[in-house]
């Protein structure tokens, strides 16, 4: 089953919900199965019609995926960011959204090569250790 972000379902059911573009029109245009698109409306009609239905995900603080996306948890903590108010500027700049996802997806490229960097550097310290 393909997953698709935060951003493009809160735009996709903004599309629906505010301009009166049709589910089956919204499913050709962005290639979505119908069925999805349904679903997402009636996520965000049960939520009380708020858009961050779709950006809160579950939190795990022992996990690298929190809040429905994949920025550490730490990120969030750290940094005070407010994620309605990222939800809402998303949602008003699609452009923004995609770029959000850019940065998301070099954070968890920078992570793996760092993990992979601190395997080597262990892997090294554990062959001169044995050396001696």
């Amino acid at each position: 089953m393909k997953s698709y972000p935060p951003e493009l379902k809160a735009n996709v059911v903004k599309e629906h919900v505010e301009k009166g573009v049709s589910c089956s029109q919204l499913s050709k245009t962005y290639n979505i199965p119908i069925r999805n698109i349904q679903k997402w409306v009636k996520k965000f009609r049960d939520s009380g019609e708020n858009y961050s239905c779709f950006f809160n995900g579950s939190f795990n603080k022992n996990s690298i995926v929190s809040r429905g996306s994949k920025i550490p948890p730490v990120v969030y903590e750290n940094s005070g960011v407010d994620l309605d108010e990222i939800s809402r500027l998303c949602m008003e700049y699609p452009e923004l959204a995609q770029t959000l996802q850019s940065l998301k997806d070099l954070v968890i490229e920078k992570d793996i090569e760092i993990r992979v960097l601190r395997e080597k550097v262990e892997f090294v310290k554990k062959n001169l250790n044995q050396r001696k």
